[in-house]
């Protein structure tokens, strides 16, 4: 479903290698979880698998479709259709509800209002917080922000769900929430890979791979 083959990436204004030679297999409906510390290259793996950003060297099938070297405007097609984000930070917009804040990508793909309404709503149950549609950002706890950002992650049915470091900042228990939440969505029958420093956090993924210096360590199965 996912793989990277022999992908390197060098940043051109410095010279720094993040990547060097990546082989990564995801299969359909695995759960996987990649640590590391701080200038590992966790971020820029992440920014390649979502899209975000494009290899040096290598290549990288999503899908079977080899998305290496697509111009900008065809990645951010396959990006929204094909991966969804859960970041640290939750990025959710702050003068959105909850209900508007999950069916946003829905929107962006040009669903009629009443049907992206409809599955949104239906997410939000999913992840607990059927009384919480009409709350903004700023009316909701760490935890349920979250849980939010996790319901718009999985709202269109991505190929690749990406959680980059979704529990820190949190609290113990809101943590454990969104782990039990992201294990929730891989049973479901998603991908997810998890990204983060937190051992028990990556613990919770079926299969736990490491970066270091830009190296992958377990990456192929």
């Amino acid at each position: 479903m996912l793989k990277l083959i022999h992908a390197s990436k060098i940043y051109d204004d410095s010279g720094v290698c993040a990547l060097r030679s990546v082989e990564l297999t995801v299969r359909s409906g695995e759960y996987v979880s990649i640590t590391g510390a701080s200038g590992s290259g966790k971020s820029t793996l992440m920014h390649v698998l979502g899209l975000l950003d494009t290899l040096t060297e290598g290549r990288y099938l999503l899908d079977g479709e080899d998305v290496s070297r697509l111009p900008p405007q065809a990645l951010a097609r396959l990006r929204s259709e094909r991966v969804g984000f859960v970041f640290q930070r939750f990025q959710l917009l702050p003068g959105m509800t909850a209900l508007e804040n999950v069916a946003l990508p829905l929107a962006l793909q040009g669903m009629p209002r009443a049907a992206r309404l409809e599955r949104a709503a239906a997410l939000l149950k999913m992840v607990g917080l059927a009384d919480r549609l009409g709350h903004r950002p700023g009316q909701l706890s760490g935890g349920q922000q979250q849980r939010v950002a996790i319901a718009r992650a999985v709202v269109t049915r991505p190929s690749v769900v990406l959680a980059d470091e979704p529990t820190a900042g949190l609290d113990p228990a809101a943590a454990e929430g969104v782990l039990d939440l992201l294990g929730a969505v891989h049973r479901a029958g998603n991908t997810v890979i998890l990204i983060t420093h937190d051992r028990h956090a990556a613990a919770c993924a079926a299969r736990r791979l490491t970066l270091e210096n830009g190296v992958l360590h377990g990456g192929c199965v």
